[in-house]
């Protein structure tokens, strides 16, 4: 046993031996191995990508990508001019022999390789038809100059998402804020919208949209606009329908949404155009007033000064038009605004005339002439329309009694003398003084003041001013339309509050017919 054992190692020694002194033939070198490519994917959004015709040079709307560098690089021989679907790729190579010294990489639809040293980018397949499929091969180069005969690659199966549109949340007015189921406009209305689409909203091309009918040769076409405003060429006076709907790329359209939808339950099922109707406005900014009491008599004073076919009645309710467009363009339909806000109000925040300000500033500065009648304003408040130096509550106990005299500073046959108690914190106010050198700037005149107290039971002192009014002065040759601006309330939703002495009317057929037109 122990011979064969000795003879059993040394076959084993032998063998090693060989083994270890034994060298490769230089004359029959070993063959070089090729690398081996790895992809992977990672599939996201969209994008568009553009040509500046007069450079030449691509553009490519990214988003949110973080690297736009790397992403730059690896589009440079991507799809372009088209819109696109977002793929996001990862690769990366091993060589045996060797390393990985980049990548040439393609799409089915490319005639040549393209090369990079980057092991990502993003890419974008054009989607133009409801369905297609893509394919995308890379290999990798080793510094043998050797690529992988057999490139690693994945095909995307893409089918196109159909687009979906949506109005703008609150930019159609809501039951709850106009208190009816009937919104009502001038001709002109302003609708907002939001696009969607799972492909990305560029691969939304054509936006459209029709009046009252659907028919195949109703639909007007947008371009990539968000917004509309139809006019009084397009809108008559009357019941009307707007209906929107969008198609992408692929000629894939979202299903039609309208205004009225009788669907929609905050929302109201008709909308009505109402006719300008003479050159005065009258806007009701008293949304507490339920039996329009307070526009019953305004629109009584107005058909004894100017007839019931020359003036129109603008209904605000809680909420002014969303677009500012819509606002601007009520105002500037008219010469001459009377705006009363509410009596009861909670607070500056329930009238509506603060948000107008831009407006109703455009609108003086273009010539117009507005009377406002609010009151119960913050001591802070600021009107980019009517500047304030400074105000302050008149009765701060909440009580103005019936008796006290307004007197004009005009003319005293213009006296004004309370017929109802006020029952709210009334303002006095003080116009803010300007540079009359400098261009633009403000002048005003007061035109009533509060008679002296008369009792402990009036908490004022002096005679506060309680109207004025104001106009820019643009230039030497060029003023603004003219703002009067009152804190006592001419009605308060029950009895006009002004009637002591002749009547209130009195005071706004002089605005119109003198003030307003000088």
């Amino acid at each position: 046993m122990k011979n064969t054992s000795h003879i059993l190692i040394l076959i084993v020694f032998m063998t090693l031996s060989c083994s270890l002194w034994e060298y490769d033939d230089p004359s029959s070198p070993l063959e070089q191995k090729t690398p081996e490519t790895y992809l992977s994917l990672i599939a996201t959004d969209t994008i568009f990508a553009y040509q500046d015709t007069v450079t030449g040079e691509w553009h490519y709307d990214l988003g949110n990508i973080p690297d736009t560098t790397q992403i730059l690089d690896t589009l440079k021989n991507a799809f372009t001019d088209t819109f696109t679907s977002r793929h996001e790729l990862h690769w990366w190579g091993e060589d045996a022999d060797g390393e990985v010294v980049g990548y040439q990489y393609r799409w089915n639809v490319d005639t040549v390789w393209s090369f990079t040293i980057e092991e990502s980018g993003i890419f974008y397949v054009p989607i133009r038809t409801s369905f297609d499929v893509f394919r995308f091969e890379i290999a990798a180069l080793d510094n043998d100059s050797l690529f992988d005969p057999t490139p690693s690659n994945v095909v995307f199966p893409v089918k196109n998402s159909p687009p979906s549109v949506s109005f703008r949340y609150l930019s159609n007015p809501q039951i709850v804020d106009i208190q009816g189921d009937t919104a009502f406009t001038f001709p002109t209305r302003t609708f907002v919208w939001d696009l969607d689409d799972q492909d990305g909203v560029e691969t939304i091309t054509n936006i459209f949209y029709a009046l009252d009918e659907t028919c195949d040769t109703c639909w007007i076409q947008l371009g990539a606009e968000s917004s509309v405003t139809l006019n009084e060429t397009e809108l008559d006076a009357g019941f009307h329908t707007f209906y929107l709907k969008v198609q992408d790329i692929a000629g894939a359209e979202s299903i039609i949404i309208s205004f009225p939808d009788t669907l929609n339950e905050d929302e109201p099922n008709y909308w009505k155009v109402m006719p300008v109707v003479g050159n005065v406005l009258l806007i009701d900014d008293f949304p507490l007033d339920g039996y329009n009491n307070s526009q019953l008599w305004f629109r009584t004073v107005l058909e004894s000064i100017v007839g019931g076919d020359n003036y129109s009645v603008w209904e605000i309710g809680d909420e002014l038009p969303f677009s500012s467009t819509d606002i601007t363009a009520n105002l500037n339909y008219f010469n001459h605004v009377i705006w009363y806000a509410a009596y009861n109000n909670t607070g500056a925040a329930s009238d509506t005339y603060l948000d107008a300000s831009s407006n109703i500033l455009n609108y003086v500065m273009g010539g117009g002439n507005l009377f406002l009648d609010a009151m119960d304003w913050d001591d802070d408040s600021t009107f980019a329309f009517f500047p304030i130096d400074s105000s302050f509550t008149i009765n701060t106990n909440g009580r103005l009694m019936m008796g006290r005299t307004l007197h004009s500073q005009v003319d005293s046959t213009l006296d004004l003398e309370l017929s109802r108690l006020i029952a709210i914190r009334v303002k006095s106010f003080i116009p803010a003084t300007e540079d009359s050198t400098s261009f633009p700037h403000f002048e005003s005149e007061d035109l009533y003041h509060l008679q002296e107290p008369e009792s402990g039971l009036d908490t004022w002192t002096g005679t506060p001013n309680v109207c004025s009014m104001g106009k820019f002065v643009i230039s030497p040759s060029q003023e603004s339309g003219k703002i009067i601006l009152m804190s006592i309330p001419l009605h308060n939703g029950y009895d006009p509050t002004l009637e002591g002495n002749g009547s209130a009317g009195e005071f706004i057929e002089y605005l119109l017919n003198e003030v307003f037109v000088e």
